[in-house]
């Protein structure tokens, strides 16, 4: 494959160029392997099949990282509407082979929560669809590990009529990778899916989210929890997308930044023309531990809808004095303070993934 140039991760609502935070700019070099899964957990209620399913071809999926804006002609002048996956963009390529492709369907109450876990140390793509059928309940677990110096990761999530999913991505990848990340959800009416990533290891990774609230009373909420040091750089590209009715989303972020780390978080919602009585609310923590590390936050909120409720903001700063005399009084030093407090924002999302053996494995990272 020929190297790839090309921006990823373009924000709904642009900015000042020279802000540097309208978008990012990777280089792909290396030729895909389809990705290999383990798989554990596959329990009555969930099947899995190879390839796109058949749902797949009516669906219209919006996409943090292969996005492009969609113009339509509103009395005569352009009007940009969802940030949707372009079907041109050059990573596509890539995905034109379904044997990048994996179908989860999950149906009934699924006790246990599936994992998927891929740790190859080759380059390599993979794109899994979940659908979440009427009224179940569910959770997988994707895990990503091993040493691949490039990898491409995608999953879409149809979560249907009173459908209840947890969706958890947890990165340990290698500290010379680059990767790809991008998670996109429709979900319908009734329908609550709640999302959760750690995002720790690599070099250079592009996380993106696309969500569209499409259904009555539809819900969304995440909890995304990250540490950058050393030289690595992480960029996200998170968009809800309200167009049901009373559709609610709640984000979280939290995050520590180390040495020479770059950080970029654009979080947007949107309200769009229809989804009155919807709410929205986005909030970011920023813990900066280096005079050294860069912090880009952009958190929007686009509305065209007058009956909708949204809030967002950002706090970005060091450990208070308050906190730090309290450690301190305790015998616990200023370095060791700001460990305990970077780890705490790791463990409290973590705590929210219904697997032991992730945790451990968490954990194990962290102290690695």
């Amino acid at each position: 494959m020929d190297n790839i140039q090309t921006f990823i991760n373009e924000i709904p609502g642009l900015t000042w160029n020279w802000l540097k935070l309208n978008r990012d700019k990777i280089t792909l070099e290396a030729a895909f392997n389809a990705a290999k899964a383990e798989i554990l957990n596959a329990e009555d209620g969930i099947k899995i099949e190879e390839g796109i399913p058949s749902e797949a071809a009516g669906l219209n999926f919006a996409s943090g990282v292969f996005n492009a804006k969609n113009p339509k002609l509103v009395d005569g002048h352009p009007h940009f509407d969802f940030v949707t996956e372009d079907k041109n963009h050059p990573v596509e390529a890539i995905f034109a082979d379904s044997k990048y492709s994996k179908t989860v369907r999950i149906s009934g109450k699924v006790e246990k929560p599936l994992i998927i876990n891929f740790s190859d140390d080759e380059s390599q793509a993979n794109l899994t669809y979940i659908i979440a059928e009427e009224n179940s309940e569910s959770t997988v677990v994707f895990v990503y590990e091993g040493k691949a110096s490039e990898s491409i990761f995608r999953a879409k999530i149809l979560a249907k009529e009173n459908a209840k999913i947890h969706i958890a991505k947890v990165q340990l990848l290698g500290k010379e990778s680059l990767q790809l990340d991008d998670t996109a959800v429709i979900a319908k009416d009734g329908a609550e899916v709640q999302f959760t990533q750690i995002e720790l290891g690599g070099r250079h990774v592009d996380s993106g989210l696309g969500v569209i609230l499409e259904g009555y009373k539809s819900r969304f909420t995440s909890e995304v929890a990250y540490t950058c040091k050393k030289d690595q750089m992480l960029d996200m590209n998170h968009i809800v997308y309200h167009t049901g009715k009373k559709s609610e989303c709640l984000m979280n972020v939290n995050g520590t930044l180390l040495e020479n780390a770059f950080k970029t978080y654009r979080g947007t919602i949107d309200f769009k023309n229809g989804c009155a009585g919807s709410k929205g609310n986005e909030m970011e923590e920023v813990l900066l531990l280096s005079p050294k590390a860069v912090n880009k936050s952009i958190p929007v909120i686009l509305c065209d809808e007058e009956d909708v409720e949204g809030e967002h903001g950002s706090t970005i700063g060091r450990l208070s004095k308050e906190v730090l005399f309290y450690m301190q009084s305790r015998g616990i030093s200023e370095a060791e303070a700001e460990k305990i407090m970077s780890r705490a924002k790791i463990q409290a999302a973590a705590s929210l993934i219904p697997s032991e053996e992730v945790k451990e494995k968490i954990n194990a990272y962290l102290d690695k």
